[in-house]
């Protein structure tokens, strides 16, 4: 099961992509997410709608800006297939384990690598990733030391052709030279006259 990143308002239940992680890995689904989860989720625009359930049974229905949310999680878990070792699932990750939302459950992990680029590329989000038998998550550049997608540097700019009009090439190469104290001469002025 999978949310379209590219659709601008997505509503969908986030226990159908929980119980589908629960069959394909064979426990149960409070074991992989725990007890707090989200019910309905609808994500528009900038925000996502969350609706969670109080400890005293109340449902409530939270905004949060995607701008809060720690970044797209990659978790990998062993399968009970013998064709598909490995699934993954992503996560909007937040520190509230009652704001984590779930997105894909795939075991196609190149659909799910593909996924997890668009999501954090359109909300500008990190990419985290959690390793087979670790806790918690590691963003995809300390990783391995390759710029996150909003941490890229743009190449300076080369020299233009429009800039030559405002001074000469072999000036733009010199550099401005630099005087120390002057020294100061005493005397008087000569003037010639007739």
């Amino acid at each position: 099961m999978r949310v379209d990143p590219h659709c601008p308002h997505t509503r969908f239940q986030s226990s159908k992509l929980r119980n589908k992680a629960a069959k394909l890995i064979g426990k149960d689904a409070a074991e992989l997410f725990g007890t707090h989860v989200p019910g309905h989720v609808q994500i528009t625009g900038n925000q996502a709608l969350v609706e969670c359930q109080l400890e005293s049974g109340l449902p409530l229905i939270v905004r949060v800006p995607l701008s809060y949310y720690k970044g797209v999680g990659a978790r990998y878990l062993v399968s009970k297939e013998v064709g598909n070792p490995v699934i993954c699932i992503l996560e909007l990750v937040h520190d509230d384990p009652h704001l984590t939302v779930p997105l894909l459950v795939s075991a196609d992990l190149e659909d799910a690598a593909v996924d997890w680029q668009a999501w954090a590329r359109k909300y500008g989000l990190d990419l985290l990733h959690k390793p087979l038998q670790e806790d918690g998550y590691i963003k995809l550049n300390a990783l391995n030391g390759c710029a996150s997608l909003g941490e890229i540097v743009p190449a300076p700019r080369r020299h233009h052709s429009q800039f030559a009009a405002r001074r000469p090439r072999f000036l733009t190469r010199r550099k401005i030279g630099q005087t120390g104290p002057m020294p100061r001469e005493a005397g008087r002025e000569m003037i010639a006259r007739n």
